[in-house]
């Protein structure tokens, strides 16, 4: 009956084990905080990219792959950011938000020059949302 407590005792080692690996293979703050603005730069990138569309020449297609530029930079950022305040998190996912669901609600039958400069302005505040993040990290961003 001591097999119970052996395989119990054998997790518990195997846990530690996997906790103190993740301890020292930890990036240093200063690596860290590198990583986080460069990862900001490429979403203010992607942000400026979508907003430089030419209502003129854009296609739904366009549009749909800019925010999936977004969407990816985005993601990179929270992987690489996890210890961001819970408020410039909230911030940047409710302006993202605003404007994914604008463009999901884009009417297909309607062209593009007529909802465009809408959505681009949405994405203006996911840009003010992340330029605040990025100041408090200290980030050196070109706008």
């Amino acid at each position: 009956m001591h097999r119970p407590t052996t395989f119990f005792g054998a997790m518990a080692l195997a846990l530690v084990l996997v906790g103190a690996t993740a301890c020292m293979e930890q990036e240093s703050q200063p690596s860290a905080e590198a990583a986080v603005c460069a990862s900001v730069s490429a979403l203010g990138t992607s942000l400026q990219d979508f907003r430089d569309l030419d209502p003129a020449t854009a296609s739904i297609e366009d549009v749909q792959d800019a925010r999936d530029d977004i969407q990816a930079s985005w993601d990179q950022d929270k992987s690489e950011a996890r210890d961001l305040s819970e408020a410039d998190e909230a911030a940047v996912d409710e302006a993202w938000n605003g404007v994914a669901q604008s463009i999901d609600d884009f009417p297909s039958d309607e062209p593009i020059e007529d909802g465009l400069a809408s959505v681009q302005d949405a994405a203006g505040g996911v840009q003010t949302a992340f330029q605040e993040m990025a100041d408090g990290l200290g980030c050196d961003l070109q706008s």
